[in-house]
């Protein structure tokens, strides 16, 4: 492997000069730049990142921390980010935590370690102080952290557009089915905001909550549908993330594909396989999302002054699941 040393030979100039070339670029001549550069491409030379970090304080790299890379939102979200992170000049390191708090803090600490110069973290855990015990700066996407810059979709608002939408097609008895997770999280805002709409219209939704969405397709399903056969009333269904709907009604079986058309179904978060599903949806905007994190942690990295909350703004997506039903509310 080439050193310094090497390519200081090669391009016969002294390794102080090719250390300023890298360093320093706009102090060294565009000849001696151009022989450097040959240099380096002829003997394949990489620069030792870290070591450059170290010198320079600055490593150009931004880390982000997520529980789950493969759930929708979270790849949409890495993509988002990646790209914004690419047209900044930033390199992107990406961690997991698997929803688990200790490797979460471990994960933070390894990034500490590389010398990133800062964070984008979608926590599921509550303590806030964590966050504040690091030396380089930090957003939150998704979720608001007291004390740390954050950014995430009106949730909330979300909620009651999917109430309204369910209650505009004539529901009485609507259910909600999600996780169940803490108060904190997203999931929470979309349901009381669902439940707040509805006692607009004098009418209280029946909650089916379970431990894990990611319980898989096969356990998801019995738990909906037993609640399904014990509660014949419901006549209206908010699903709290697409993903839920995706796992509930694809390769339905008859009956499952009769309750389907019988009843408006909404879900919340805009991804793909809603339009597959013709599936109506609150849509969060999630390019939007990574691509303002990021800018917001620059300007952190950099100093300069950044919102300490920014609540991006959701649209209803009308699909047939409930089209169809606003079509026999005007008859």
């Amino acid at each position: 492997m080439a050193t310094i040393v090497d390519v200081a030979e090669y391009a016969g100039v002294s390794v102080a000069t090719v250390s300023r070339m890298m360093n320093s670029p706009d102090v060294v001549s565009e000849k001696t730049k151009k022989k450097i550069h040959k240099a380096m491409q002829e003997l394949h030379y990489q620069p030792n990142a870290m070591a450059r970090a170290l010198q320079q304080k600055k490593s150009n790299i931004i880390g982000l921390v997520l529980p789950y890379i493969n759930y929708a939102f979270f790849s949409e979200l890495t993509d988002a980010v990646e790209e914004s992170c690419h047209e900044h000049g930033y390199k992107l390191m990406l961690c997991k935590s698997g929803e688990h708090q200790e490797r979460e803090q471990e994960m933070f600490s390894i990034l500490q370690a590389n010398k990133v110069d800062g964070i984008l973290v979608c926590s599921r855990f509550g303590e806030a102080d964590v966050f504040k015990n690091y030396e380089f700066p930090v957003v939150s996407i998704e979720r608001e952290i007291e004390g740390i810059t954050s950014i995430m979709a009106d949730d909330y608002a979300g909620g009651r557009m999917a109430a309204r939408e369910l209650t505009t097609c004539g529901s009485k008895h609507p259910l909600i089915i999600g996780s169940r997770v803490p108060e904190y999280l997203p999931g929470t805002d979309r349901i009381r905001g669902f439940e707040e709409e509805c006692a607009k219209a004098g009418v209280v939704p029946e909650i089916c909550l379970v431990e894990n969405i990611l319980m898989g397709k096969k356990a998801l399903k019995k738990v909906f549908f037993d609640y399904m056969e014990r509660n014949p009333e419901v006549d209206g269904i908010f699903c709290t993330s697409d993903m839920i709907a995706a796992q509930l009604f694809s390769g339905m079986s008859v009956h499952e594909t009769d309750l389907y058309r019988k009843i408006p179904v909404i879900g919340f978060d805009g991804f793909e396989i809603a339009e597959w599903m013709d599936l109506s949806t609150i849509s969060q905007p999630i390019q939007e999302m990574g691509e303002c994190a990021v800018e917001m942690l620059i300007k952190k990295i950099e100093g300069k002054i950044a919102p300490e909350k920014l609540t991006l703004p959701v649209k209803l997506i009308q699909r047939s699941s409930t089209e169809r039903f606003h079509r026999k509310q005007e008859k």
